[in-house]
Formats: C-alpha cells, structure tokens, sequence
C-alpha cells in the first residue's frame, strides 16, 4: 500500500462531511493510490492512515469486512447489483462500510442510473469513492452527486515514495516517474518487457539512420513487431522530441537530429503509417516508406 503525502488534502475533504467522492485526473494509477488512501483513513482506527492499527493491517492484506473494492476494466450491472445489496447490511469492525469502485467511468449508463439512488438518498454511514480519467462518461446526475477532487501531478516527495514503493515490489520505475511521465505510464513502461523492447527498437533505428543506404540494414536488425504498438510508440517518441519531453530515458540520444521544423513534418508522417497498420499492408513496407520519407524531410529542410 503506497502512502502518499496528501494528509492536508484529506484533512480539507473530511471537513465536507459528504458521503461520495469522486478522484479523478488521466493518471489512473495515481486517482487509485490516493483513493485507496482516503479509503483507509475512513476505517483507520485513529482516523489517520496509521498502517499499525488491526484495521488498516486488514485493508493492506484486502481482508476488512466493511470495505468493498471493486477494481477492473469495465463494470457490470451485477457488479453495482453486489454494491446496492451490502448497503443495508450493518458494519461488522466498525462504525461505517466503505464502497471503493475504481474506474467508475466504464460503468454503463443502466447501472449508473441503478447506483445513483444509493447516491442520492444514502443508506446507513456508508461512504461512496470512485475513481475516474474520463469524467464525461460519468451521468450528470451522478457527477451532481459526487464530491468531485482533481488530482495534480504528484510533488517530488510523493514520486519518490512512489518509487521506493514499487521498487521494493520489484517493478523499476524510476527513470520513468517525472513529470512528464503520468504514473500509469510509468508502469507501463516499468512492467511491460515488450514495450520496453519495442521502445529500445526504435531508439536504435533512429541512432543508426542517417541515409537512405542505412534503411535495409535498420530494417533488417528489427523483429516483427506488432504493428499497433510500433508505431503508435513511434509517434509518442517524436511528439515527446517536440515537446522537449524527459518522458523517455534515451530521449537525449537523437534530440539534436530532429529540429522543430522537421518534427512538424515528420509527426504526420508517422501518424499516417500507425493509420496504415490497421490494412494488410506489409509491415516493412510500411517501416521502408516511412523511413524514406523522414530522410526526405531531414534533407529538404536542412
């Protein structure tokens, strides 16, 4: 459990005494670390998130009778059905039950509507968190019910507890985490050995192109990536060079070959072949024709 440095937040949103609330930014691991955090003050035994106490123990190791996690990619109707039977029920450990719903902007607009009852007219002590990136998915009418907290870019104090966190679970993150980089990147990049491969591909294509007669050899060295990821990758790397981004750890090795006047010409260019990916079209015939074409606007531009 990452315990991050957001006590004068909390302390600010407890005030509110509302019983729904909504963390929400596009970095869906840092809305569900802070979340979990706000949920484990809720059944902390000194009010506080003190991960000594019996209650906190219970809600690291998952086991706390009164909290409900509902944690994966898309919701279901009997996902939220689960959620409105618990409500009547008393508390076992405590005083109040809390009902943590992770990613609530893929739950359906039934089961929105089916949950928005509950949010209007609460039941018992029970505290509602949700969490989202997208809060247009969201219903109006469950957005109007909701105490809804905007996530900034984590401080440097809270990335390093982040890092030291998940390097303890053997998850290397730390050339990724900055600001730059959103923290489900960054564990992306961490976690996911053929992106990673895929990332490092590219930058050795970049490193070794410098005319047309280095194209077969560069192209040759590549294994048969998937073609969605390549590219969509490829894209990334040369937006992150326009936008003097730290996102990416080797950024700095083809930084000086791409001027911003050739990256405007360039950018398309790659974008049209992460469109063209979705055809039969060859993948090498593809990385051929753009590589060509990115020495052709090296040249015309210099």
């Amino acid at each position: 459990m990452i315990c991050l440095n957001q006590t004068e937040l909390f302390k600010n949103i407890q005030n509110s005494k509302h019983h729904a609330y909504l963390f929400y930014s596009l970095d869906e691991v840092l809305n569900n670390l802070v979340a979990e955090n706000f949920a484990k003050m809720q059944i902390c035994e000194k009010g506080n998130m003190c991960n000594n106490c019996y209650a906190c123990l219970q809600f690291d190791k998952n086991t706390h009778p009164d909290v409900f996690k509902l944690k994966q990619d898309s919701i279901k109707v009997e996902d939220v059905n689960k959620i409105i039977a618990n409500l009547s029920t008393t508390p076992l450990a405590g005083n109040k039950k809390v009902f943590l719903i992770f990613n609530a902007d893929t739950i359906n607009e039934i089961s929105q509507n089916k949950l928005l009852k509950s949010l209007e007219e609460p039941v018992g002590n029970n505290i509602f968190i949700l969490t989202a990136t997208k809060t247009d998915k969201l219903l109006p009418t469950v957005l109007s019910r909701l105490n809804k907290i905007y996530l900034p870019t984590p401080s440097s104090e809270d990335r390093k507890i982040i890092v030291d966190e998940y390097m303890r679970e053997g998850v290397d993150i730390k050339q990724f985490v900055n600001p730059d980089c959103s923290l489900t990147e960054a564990v992306r990049f961490a976690s996911d050995n053929n992106f990673n491969a895929t990332i490092n591909s590219i930058f050795d294509l970049l490193v070794n192109l410098n005319t047309t007669a280095d194209i077969p050899r560069v192209v040759c060295s590549l294994k048969e990536y998937d073609k969605t990821i390549f590219f969509a990758c490829m894209q990334d790397i040369f937006i992150s060079l326009a936008n003097n981004s730290t996102k990416y750890a080797r950024i700095n090795e083809i930084k000086n070959r791409y001027s911003p006047r050739v990256l405007t010409k360039i950018i398309p260019l790659v974008e049209k072949a992460y469109l063209y990916q979705n055809s039969n079209v060859n993948f090498t015939y593809i990385l051929d024709n753009l590589l060509f074409n990115i020495l052709k606007e090296k040249f015309l531009c210099s």
